[in-house]
């Protein structure tokens, strides 16, 4: 327990200073979204089978995504302490402090010096990526912590056979993939260390397919959810891309993306020197299948789900573990020294801090309006138009930023012309009139002007710095 408060004042004291801010940076969509499935639990109702958008058009809003239990664990701590923007930080602060403490876990478990899986805990959090997102409103966060937990589990059943190691192995697992179902290649490489036997084999067979079941069923009644509404806010498919595409994806993942926030320079320097000088002593033992049955299923992830890798690191979560784990163990048979690793975590912690801070959490690259990082503005907009009301936002390529800050729900659109498109011989401004849309919210009013007379506006209630609201 004094390691896992180690990693609570250490996680806490390199956040504290950003655990106040609204969601931005890079995927503050996927916060925003995030935060408003939670929203919209705490104020229209707690069925967990019910996820809801705010960019719901004219339909309930209910949509198929990911398992939400995050979105409602949020929902539910805002019924007691409130919905604010730092109540979602705190919460991932403190899940992902148990992820670190879990990996630190697994590495004893591989007979690493207490020293070294210290070090590998305070290096996991070294990441950028991690560093990022483990304050961030998304629940790859959580899916990780109880990946990485039902990892220790199966081992620890592997090895005592105990029953409430298995009934915990169970639940972490289904709770991993039901979140994000790549998340259970982690538990799913320690089979390697079973007996290949057919009675060993029969009875993981059948905990697996226990495991698989519920995580299949959650994704089919999803997309029936997406179906039904055709609001496909989450991307539970893959779109095809091309070859072209594939390699330029693969080329930045490689040289871009593995050295910035995957691992962080110094700590890839690193990995890349211990690499050569042990690669000739690498034997295959079950820690090395453990590993490459790992590596394996991410390979076949990447390969299948590569559209998604160009733009959206945070895919890579589920691989940044093993990163930690092949480094610590080839320090390991190095025989690194606790000073020599005390030095490679303060340097890949401040290159974490250098590449993070100032791109994505510095007021000038939050990516959102500036009107909506200050709160005191942020409530005029519910001062002026009452919260959850039926609106159209935009110009908001997103669809949920807008309607997250201004906490409304309804159309959003991209260019302002969407609004006067034929459909259906009516103009789209008045089908959304009689779904009961009753205001209009936009960035820069001059966009309005050549339109103001195909949209009929009613008044111009107030402006809020760069932004309009109009009552249609």
């Amino acid at each position: 327990m004094k390691n896992l408060l180690l990693f609570f004042i250490l996680n806490l004291a390199l956040h504290f200073n950003f655990l106040t801010l609204p969601p931005s940076g890079t995927h503050v969509w996927r916060q925003c979204n995030t935060l408003a499935m939670a929203r919209n639990y705490s104020e229209e109702g707690m069925n967990i089978l019910e996820p809801k958008i705010d960019r719901r058009n004219n339909t309930d809003g209910i949509t198929g995504s990911h398992f939400p239990l995050y979105e409602w664990c949020v929902a539910a701590l805002s019924k007691v302490f409130g919905f604010s923007d730092t109540l979602p930080r705190i919460l991932n602060l403190l899940i992902f402090t148990f992820g670190i403490f879990a990996f630190y876990q697994l590495l004893m478990r591989f007979n690493v010096p207490s020293f070294l899986a210290l070090g590998g805990g305070f290096l996991l959090l070294s990441v950028p990526e991690l560093y990022y997102h483990s304050i961030n409103a998304m629940p790859d966060i959580l899916a990780l912590t109880m990946a990485l937990w039902a990892t220790v589990c199966w081992l620890d059943w592997q090895r005592d056979n105990q029953i409430l190691k298995l009934i915990l192995a169970l639940v972490f697992s289904i709770g991993a993939g039901l979140i994000k179902f790549q998340f259970l290649m982690l538990p799913l490489a320690t089979l390697v260390f079973i007996s290949f036997n057919f009675k060993s084999l029969l009875k993981n067979a059948i905990l697996w397919m226990f495991i698989a079941m519920p995580v299949v069923a959650w994704y089919a009644y999803a997309l029936t959810l997406t179906k039904a509404n055709n609001l496909k806010e989450f991307g539970l498919w893959i779109e095809p891309i091309s070859n072209v595409l594939k390699w330029e994806t693969f080329l930045g993942n490689i040289s871009m993306d593995a050295p910035e926030v995957l691992f962080g320079w110094p700590l890839f320097l690193v990995f890349l020197f211990l690499v050569f000088k042990t690669i000739r002593t690498w034997k295959l033992t079950r820690n090395a299948w453990f590993i490459l049955a790992w590596l394996g299923m991410f390979i076949c992830f990447y390969v299948v789900a590569i559209e998604r890798m160009k733009n959206h690191t945070y895919y890579f979560m589920p691989l940044l573990p093993l990163l930690i784990l092949i480094v610590v163990l080839l320090m390991q048979r190095v025989r690194i020294s606790p000073r020599l690793l005390m030095v490679l975590v303060i340097l890949n912690f401040t290159w974490a801090l250098v590449r993070i801070i100032p791109s994505r959490w510095s007021t000038s690259k939050r990516q959102i309006p500036a009107e909506f990082a200050n709160y005191s503005l942020r409530q005029q907009f519910n001062k002026v138009i009452p919260i959850n009301s039926k609106c159209v936002v935009g110009p908001d390529i997103s669809g949920c930023i807008f309607f997250y800050f201004t906490h409304t729900k309804g159309y959003s659109f991209e260019f302002v012309d969407e609004l006067v498109k034929i459909k259906q011989d009516n103009i789209d401004i008045d089908n959304m009139r009689a779904a009961g849309i009753q205001y209009l919210i936009i960035k820069d009013g001059s966009l309005l002007i050549p339109y103001l007379r195909a949209i009929q506006l009613k008044r111009k209630l107030k402006t809020i710095g760069s932004f309009e609201i109009w009552e249609l």
